[in-house]
């Protein structure tokens, strides 16, 4: 499957998909976006319809409660969607990336302390 950028308030609702280890009803999911977001029931519920559609999440009704699990997990599609990042905005270029990331001060020092320590512990 190709996996494609999800727009946001869809990624909004995966969100709290992944940090379920388990199937989410509807109801919690409307619940927490109602919090969160502000947003009315039928916005939520739009939107899972349209990442059932996608055949991102599946739905299974039990009884009268529509439960929603993850078909793509979150570790592929950030690996998806970072490496299109990557390509799209820094032409590959790790450098160009750490570049930004510092200049914005959005890198710490520490941050590149660890980046480093992380780059020789792999080799």
């Amino acid at each position: 499957m190709i996996l494609k950028k999800i727009p946001d308030s869809e990624l909004e609702i995966m969100k709290v998909i992944w940090n379920n280890d388990k199937s989410v009803s509807s109801k919690e999911i409307i619940k927490i976006m109602e919090d969160k977001k502000e947003w009315k029931q039928t916005t939520t519920l739009t939107l899972l319809k349209r990442l059932t559609n996608k055949k991102i999440i599946s739905a299974e009704k039990v009884k009268t409660v529509t439960y929603y699990t993850a078909i793509i997990d979150k570790k592929s599609y950030l690996e998806v969607e970072t490496s299109n990042f990557f390509k799209k905005l820094h032409g590959n270029s790790l450098k160009s990336f750490i570049t930004t990331l510092h200049d914005n001060n959005d890198i710490t020092d520490e941050d590149l302390d660890e980046l480093e320590k992380w780059i020789r512990d792999s080799r």
